[in-house]
C-alpha cells in the first residue's frame, strides 16, 4: 500500500466511491479509499437503491439532480451496468395537510431545477392502475425519479476513479489517526500507515465507531427496516409482456407514519 496520499477516503460504500470519484473527476487523482473488507460491504449491499428528488432545501435539491446526471451517463463513461430505471415516483396525499405541503413545494421545483407535477387522484391512477386508495386526495408525481442498483453504481464508481488514477485498497481496516506536527494525518491500518493532506470518513454503520478514533461522539446509529416480499402479482407481469413502461415508485408517508407509530417501520 502507498504510504502518503493528498485524501484518504475511509469507506468502500456508495457514498465513499462516489466521494473518491468525484474527487478524481475533478482532478485530485492522489486519492486513496481504505476498506475494512469488500466494496459495498457494508450498508450498501441492502440499500434499496431509490433515488427520490423531493426536498425542501434547495441546495439539496440541486444536489439530488446533479446526482441523477451523474448516475445516467455512468454506464457509457466506465461500461459498467448501474441498473438505473428511470421510472418515475409517486407520492400520495391521503390528508389536506400533506396536499398544502406538496403545493408549498411546488413554488421551488424551478429553483432547483426539478421537474414535478401535481396529479389529480384520476391522473395519479393513471400513472398506477394497481393503486387502490379511496381516501386519496392528490399526488405528487416526479418523472426524472427512479431506483438504481446500489452495488453496481458503486462498482462502476470505483471503476471509473481506478481509471483515471485513485487507488483502492480492499481488506484494508484503520485502526486509527493521528495528528502530525506538519499538520497533516497519519492514518494507521491493519496494512501500514499512510499520511494523508485530508480524511474523509464515508463508514456509514460505522460511522460512530470511526468517530472514536477521532475523539468524536457522532450521534448516529444504525435502524432497522422492514420489507415485504410478495406473491408474483399478475397484472404486472403482464405489462412486462405487452412492454408497456414500468410503474413509478409509489410512496404513502401517511402509511410509513402509521406504520411507524406501530413499531412496524
Amino acid at each position: 500500500m502507498q504510504t502518503h496520499a493528498r485524501v484518504v477516503i475511509v469507506g468502500g460504500g456508495c457514498v465513499g466511491a462516489g466521494i473518491l470519484y468525484g474527487l478524481a473527476k475533478r482532478g485530485w487523482t492522489d486519492v486513496a479509499l481504505l476498506e475494512r473488507t469488500q466494496l459495498t460491504a457494508g450498508s450498501t449491499w441492502h440499500a434499496a437503491g431509490l433515488i427520490p428528488s423531493y426536498a425542501r432545501n434547495i441546495n439539496v435539491g440541486r444536489m439530488i439532480n446533479k446526482t441523477i446526471e451523474i448516475y445516467e451517463g455512468l454506464e457509457a463513461e466506465t461500461g459498467q451496468p448501474v441498473g438505473w430505471h428511470k421510472c418515475g415516483q409517486l407520492r400520495i396525499a391521503n390528508s389536506w395537510d400533506r396536499l398544502d405541503e406538496f403545493k408549498s413545494y411546488m413554488s421551488v421545483v424551478d429553483v432547483q431545477g426539478m421537474r414535478a407535477h401535481l396529479l389529480s387522484p384520476t391522473e395519479a391512477r393513471r400513472l398506477c392502475p394497481l393503486l387502490d386508495n379511496k381516501h386519496m386526495l392528490g399526488a405528487l408525481y416526479h418523472p426524472d425519479d427512479g431506483h438504481i442498483a446500489p452495488a453496481d453504481v458503486t462498482h462502476a464508481m470505483a471503476k471509473g476513479a481506478r481509471d483515471l488514477g485513485a487507488k483502492i485498497y480492499l481488506n484494508t481496516e484503520v485502526t486509527g489517526f493521528q495528528r502530525t506536527p506538519s499538520g497533516e494525518w497519519l492514518v494507521a491500518t491493519n496494512k501500514g500507515d499512510i499520511t494523508c493532506e485530508h480524511v474523509v470518513c464515508a463508514t456509514g454503520n460505522y460511522a460512530r465507531q470511526t468517530g472514536a478514533l477521532l475523539g468524536l461522539d457522532i450521534p448516529a446509529i444504525p435502524i432497522l427496516h422492514q420489507y415485504w416480499i410478495t406473491e408474483p402479482v399478475p397484472e404486472i407481469i403482464e405489462r412486462k409482456k405487452q412492454g408497456r413502461a414500468e410503474m413509478p415508485i409509489l410512496r404513502d408517508e401517511g402509511f410509513e407514519a402509521v406504520c411507524a407509530r406501530r413499531g412496524m417501520a
